[in-house]
């Protein structure tokens, strides 16, 4: 496996269309994950978004792939604190009554001139936290 990547699997007890649904609509998305006005599956379509009400943890992010209720794929960037991008995978498979998302962020070298909040580290921390804690609470009450 490669040192700049990341692999996360969960198994969510949802169908895919409904999991496809919480992670690709704005206005679920901001339930669990960020709000993002301008955000859109479409391929080549840009938007963005900060962690916080600072704009010093802007991300810029790029639309790459799209197969509905299976694949999502973008570009993300800190445009502020590095220059590069990482990409990140949703991909969703099927199980019975269930549906697992498997995460692929990879190309986390970029950052490492950002410092120690942009290591691969807290990347899969933060992963961890958004796709264990916020998504399950959400698809716990949908």
């Amino acid at each position: 496996m490669s040192q700049d990547t990341i692999h996360i699997e969960r198994t969510y007890p949802i169908s895919t269309a409904k999991l496809w649904q919480a992670m690709t609509d704005r206005k679920k998305l901001k339930d669990w994950f960020f709000d993002i006005p301008n955000f859109s599956t479409e391929v080549g379509a840009e938007f963005e978004f900060s962690k916080s009400d600072s704009s010093d943890n802007y991300h810029h992010c790029k639309v790459l792939e799209v197969k509905p209720q299976e694949l999502f794929k973008f570009e993300w960037r800190h445009p502020k604190q590095t220059n590069g991008n990482s990409i990140i995978t949703w991909r969703l498979i099927p199980r019975r009554g269930a549906t697992t998302l498997h995460l692929t962020h990879e190309g986390l070298t970029y950052a490492k001139d950002a410092g120690e909040p942009f290591c691969l580290e807290e990347y899969e921390s933060g992963w961890e936290r958004i796709l264990g804690d916020s998504l399950s609470k959400f698809i716990s009450k949908i």
